[in-house]
């Protein structure tokens, strides 16, 4: 059980926590679409390959796709959303920190 020394220093620590949440909620989010892209790739080389062609062709035309880059977007986006509440929850953290040892 976390011990506070003030009211100040307990908001800003329950402040933090609730933002380390926010972050892992986005890189679970950036994971998802990282394993779209993933599958969609592997779903469309094996349809190239059933038709005789080659897995770069399958890459070139997957990569090209609406859904490719919807993946690649998503992923970008939520893991640029994650950096920024692991940088906010990190500054609350030193709130906390400071407001202990004062």
């Amino acid at each position: 059980m976390q011990t506070f020394t003030n009211e100040a220093e307990q908001a800003a620590f329950t402040l933090a926590e609730a933002l380390c949440e926010k972050a892992m909620s986005c890189m679970r989010s950036a994971e998802e679409a990282s394993e779209a892209f993933r599958n969609g790739q592997t779903a469309m080389r094996r349809q190239f390959r059933a038709r005789g062609l080659s897995e770069v062709e399958a890459d070139i035309r997957w990569s090209g796709s609406a859904q490719a880059s919807r993946a690649i977007a998503d992923n970008g986006f939520f893991m640029s959303q994650a950096a920024m509440f692991n940088t906010a929850a990190t500054a609350q953290y030193a709130k906390a920190l400071y407001l202990r040892t004062r």
